[in-house]
């Protein structure tokens, strides 16, 4: 059986997932709520548990198709949910010039990771859920990966948080298109933008500009060497090498 075969590779030494034979559903179903109640205490991170036929022969008659096996399901559990303090919302300033507020938060564990930092996704999302910095929110992760603030659980007393009128890196006025939620910087000399662009342009997907990568890239423009994209192609080696924490060699490469 199945429950065998892992009793064996136990003994030989292989780690193994906690299992239980059952003879009915109830039992299985009840098994199931089990574990998901005690989900914490195990010294692995799950999301869901597997009721499987135990018998291999059965396994055999009950058969798969091209996609899942028909001796097998699968249960999922609902995303983990935690309370924490909103201590700031930060707003950055994409490639597009789209203001992205995250919510900085006292730091808290879930779903097997320390999280500090969640998504706020826009403007409308933060006046939907009346966020505002000081509140105790309610955290989880989307699809067990992205941290996000799913509502407020208690309001600290501060108004809703808004979004600023000027862009934060280059104080430029912002605006929202109409019929669109996002609010972005249209200055087209924006730092920010500057330094996603360039980001992007080096990266693997685009140019693929080997040793030039997001920190280098932010050192250039902090030293005024890059201002748009054709200045990568005219650095010059000996600039290069005068900056702190460059060598002749790395400069030769870039």
């Amino acid at each position: 059986t199945h429950a065998e075969s892992l009793d064996m590779l136990e003994k030989l030494g292989f780690y193994t997932v906690p299992h239980k034979v059952f003879r009915t559903v109830e039992e299985c179903c009840e098994e199931v709520r089990r574990i998901g109640d005690t989900r914490e205490s195990y010294p692995f991170d799950i999301d869901g548990a597997v009721v499987k036929v135990n018998s291999l022969s059965d396994r055999t008659i009950l058969g798969s198709t091209a996609k899942f096996p028909k001796w097998a399901i699968a249960f999922k559990y609902p995303p983990e949910e935690k309370e924490t303090k909103l201590l700031n919302i930060e707003i950055a300033v994409g490639r597009t010039g789209v203001l992205t507020p995250t919510a900085v938060l006292e730091s808290v564990h879930l779903a097997g990771t320390t999280v500090s930092r969640a998504t706020l996704h826009n403007q409308d999302f933060i006046t939907e859920k009346g966020i505002a910095i000081g509140d105790t929110v309610t955290v989880r992760k989307a699809g067990d990966i992205i941290p996000e603030v799913l509502c407020v659980t208690k309001h600290g007393g501060n108004p809703c948080y808004t979004f600023p009128s000027v862009c934060p890196s280059c104080g430029a006025a912002v605006i929202r298109e109409e019929d669109e939620a996002a609010i972005r910087c249209v200055n087209p000399e924006c730092p920010a933008q500057l330094l996603r662009n360039l980001i992007h342009f080096c990266s693997r997907d685009a140019m693929d500009i080997e040793g030039l990568g997001p920190a280098i890239i932010e050192t250039f423009v902090q030293a005024g060497m890059l201002r748009s994209a054709g200045d990568i192609y005219r650095l010059e080696k000996e600039k290069i090498a005068a900056l702190d924490g460059f060598q002749e060699t790395s400069a030769g490469n870039i």
